[in-house]
């Protein structure tokens, strides 16, 4: 015989986490759109997006495996997602105690956290992709390995970077498109794990973002005029926890975006 008794149910808290670049899959959001309050979000991203000639909710619709293959639709279609999530989830009561957010992810952490409106955070998308893609940078890559950041360090080649710290022996790497893949093989006839990612031959979060910052600061300051201060929900993972208390971390602003893409993405550190 078990006894059970009856337990005051306490509030569990929740946390968002925003994903980034590298998630994005033909199909994605399609079966989300038959729910209204996330069809309306898409349709309110639309009408941010209307100078831009992107109708994100017939992007998502008509997707095939090359459409997310293009860095615009790739960061437009993951953080109009989001949002339309996010607004699903203010609509059913649900407000988050915690947000982290991966790479690009901080755009809809943003938006999660009220620092930047809805608008804001879909054109604040649009841009980092054009701006990456007018670039025309060399051919890029990344990888996730199953390393140490400090075995990367040691044994990345020329070239080749440690770009996001995911977990303990899950590191991104970046760098030219050549060196990856060839990095990859020898790691693979190593027996180490390593896999290409999807990132349209741009090697995020690399020395590659340099030369995008100036013309991406410009465009954002366009677009997020007033910056109002990051909430302590929000665990950034683009500044070391070192910095939290720097100006840069305090705001919602084209600065903290633009810092964002140059800089590595310490998500480990944010989860810990």
């Amino acid at each position: 015989v078990m006894e059970v008794q009856q337990v005051q149910a306490s509030a569990r808290p929740l946390w968002y986490i925003c994903a980034g670049m590298g998630t994005q899959w033909a199909g994605m959001g399609r079966s989300l759109m038959q729910l209204q309050d996330f069809r309306e979000s898409i349709l309110r991203s639309d009408a941010a997006l209307k100078d831009t000639g992107l109708v994100v909710s017939r992007l998502l619709m008509e997707a095939d495996d090359t459409t997310f293959e293009d860095t615009i639709n790739a960061f437009v279609g993951l953080t109009s997602i989001q949002i339309a999530l996010i607004d699903l989830l203010n609509k059913v009561g649900l407000q988050p105690d915690g947000i982290v957010g991966h790479s690009a992810g901080e755009l809809a952490c943003g938006y999660a956290d009220g620092s930047l409106g809805h608008s804001e955070a879909i054109l604040a998308a649009y841009w980092r992709g054009r701006c990456v893609k007018e670039a025309k940078l060399p051919p890029g890559g990344m990888a996730a390995v199953g390393l140490t950041w400090e075995e990367c360090m040691a044994k990345c080649p020329q070239g080749v970077v440690p770009a996001c710290h995911n977990a303990e022996r899950t590191i991104t790497i970046s760098g030219p498109q050549e060196a990856i893949r060839k990095f990859v093989s020898e790691l693979k006839d190593q027996g180490v794990f390593a896999r290409e990612v999807h990132t349209a031959g741009v090697a995020f979060h690399s020395y590659f973002m340099a030369a995008i910052a100036p013309n991406l600061l410009a465009a954002l300051k366009k677009v997020i005029t007033e910056p109002l201060q990051r909430s302590p929900r929000w665990v950034s993972t683009s500044i070391p926890q070192s910095a939290w208390d720097s100006p840069l971390a305090l705001y919602s602003s084209a600065e903290y975006y633009v810092n964002n893409l140059v800089s590595p993405v310490l998500f480990k550190e944010g989860l810990s």
